[in-house]
């Protein structure tokens, strides 16, 4: 379970650089493409991330380590993006405005955001684990990525950083607990089905 713990606290790490290239980059398609960086290395490391992982949910009988994944992974966004909030405070207003618009979404756009996201991080998860070519497995973890942000999907474990970062006072806490978990439940639902959708057809 320690284990388990490290390598989601590292991968809530590797988000955190990819939500600050995102928020530094002036052009939006180049801040999507870099911001893939940070999944280029959970796969590359074999690190946790519950996004990638609670697609096979299912599969692998594994409730409890997709909590503690989850749990992981806050903590290292937490740490990471607030040592680079820290070094870079200029950030903060840009993130601020981005969590503002967030948070002032309607429940079900939040769900459908991040049902959306999630179908995209299984298939990016997915063709990373089975694609046998490797240029084939870093296209299509940049593909996928991009393009959930270039739509606006929502992505929990991303959006945990873009909460560290513009995140103003305590009294938002409350709010943005609920939305993380509500953007975690859609991620989770768009990825186990995404994951039930390929079974089913390998099956026929």
């Amino acid at each position: 379970m320690i284990e388990v713990l490290r390598k989601s606290a590292a991968a809530g790490f590797a988000i955190s650089i990819g939500a600050t290239v995102y928020l530094v980059s002036e052009n939006k398609v180049a801040g999507a493409l870099l911001f893939s960086v940070g999944l280029f290395v959970i796969c590359s490391f074999g690190l946790n991330l519950f996004t990638g992982k609670i697609g096979y949910v299912l599969d692998n009988k594994n409730h409890p380590n997709c909590l503690v994944i989850w749990l992981g992974n806050l903590l290292g966004c937490i740490v990471g993006s607030g040592l680079i909030r820290l070094a870079k405070p200029a950030l903060h207003t840009a993130a601020a405005e981005m969590l503002s618009a967030k948070l002032s979404l309607d429940w079900p756009s939040v769900l459908i955001l991040g049902f959306f996201c999630g179908i995209l991080m299984y298939a990016a998860v997915e063709n990373y684990r089975a694609n046998a070519h490797g240029f084939g497995k870093v296209i299509g973890l940049f593909l996928c990525v991009s393009v959930f942000i270039l739509c606006g999907f929502e992505h929990s474990i991303a959006d945990m950083c873009y909460c560290v970062f513009g995140i103003s006072s305590v009294g938002e806490l409350p709010q943005i607990m609920l939305f993380l978990l509500m953007v975690s439940a859609a991620n989770s639902v768009g990825a186990i089905a995404a994951r039930l959708a390929a079974k089913s057809k390998d099956n026929k």
